[in-house]
């Protein structure tokens, strides 16, 4: 079950953030001129890493969200 009090929480935690909007669009163009880049990456890697790389694929994802809704 979602827990609303939080998402409701990120929500107002997104819309208050000063986004840094131009190194956002050049990664953006470059990944839209480019695609996506490829990277081979150890499991024990990713594993060891973990909590960066879930926090690093979040605000990407954020920052794609807020740059195709502004």
């Amino acid at each position: 079950m979602a827990d609303y009090e939080a998402l409701k929480k990120k929500v107002q935690e997104l819309v208050g953030k000063a986004w840094d909007v131009e190194p956002i669009r050049a990664w953006f163009k470059k990944l839209d001129e480019e695609g996506i880049p490829r990277k081979t990456l150890l499991h024990k890697e990713i594993i060891a890493n973990k909590e960066e790389v879930l926090e690093r694929v979040q605000r990407k994802g954020e920052e794609c969200e807020f740059l195709c809704h502004n």
